[in-house]
């Protein structure tokens, strides 16, 4: 299962880094100053970096968190970044619940399939979870840098040829940029970027395929 510290020192570094981006403090240099202070490894150092957010974001964030995604919406998927925290937490890599509500990982291995069997697997997971949602029209946007998206691309198309809901997959420079001017209503997507810049409703696919589909039980880094 994956692990994130529940250990006091470890609780302290979380509060100690967000009092330090509530005060406007640079985050590299509050990542190392608390990192330091309570010797924190790479691993436990990635979970602040990418579970802790200012109070102001953090509020931002999940006011626009959908708990569920209604029934017949038009849905835009940041494909990579849902499939590589599915990917991380069969890996055994830390998973989370950022303070905005969002879940993210601290795996490290996004822009890199090592398993295709995995890979193959968890498309087919997200693909029969959608089906169960039944949105009205589904796009997946994948950053073509990434080694291998074409392809990828291709399997997706043929994991959704089967679904009773129109669907596309594009293959894009920056899947950021589209997400942000997709035309869609709802995005699904726990990027921080995108979440900074998009004004729309956000549903966290990733967490409802780990608890609906695997029953995750995933820390909170707010409590």
């Amino acid at each position: 299962m994956p692990v994130v510290p529940d250990t006091l020192p470890f609780q302290e570094a979380v509060a100690d880094y967000r009092f330090l981006l509530d005060r406007g403090y640079p985050v590299t240099a509050s990542l190392k100053l608390v990192g330091d202070r309570y010797r924190l490894d790479k691993p436990e150092r990635m979970i602040l970096f990418r579970g802790v957010l200012d109070s102001a974001a953090s509020s931002q964030n999940s006011k626009r968190l959908l708990q569920n995604l209604p029934e017949g919406a038009d849905l835009s998927i940041d494909g990579y970044n849902i499939l590589f925290t599915i990917i991380n937490y069969l890996r055994g890599a830390p998973v989370f619940v950022s303070t905005d509500g969002f879940v993210r990982d601290a795996g490290g291995a996004h822009g890199r399939i090592s398993d295709e069997a995995q890979f193959l697997a968890t498309i087919s997971v997200i693909t029969s979870t959608l089906a169960m949602l039944k949105p009205l029209h589904v796009e997946f946007f994948l950053d073509a840098p990434v080694s291998g998206s074409y392809r990828h691309a291709e399997q997706i198309r043929a994991a959704m040829q089967s679904s009773d809901f129109p669907s596309q997959v594009d293959v894009v420079k920056s899947a950021d940029q589209w997400l942000i001017a997709s035309a869609s209503s709802i995005l699904a997507t726990s990027d921080s970027a995108i979440l900074a810049r998009a004004g729309k409703p956000v549903f966290d696919l990733a967490r409802h395929v780990l608890e609906s589909r695997y029953g995750a039980k995933l820390p909170v880094l707010s409590s």
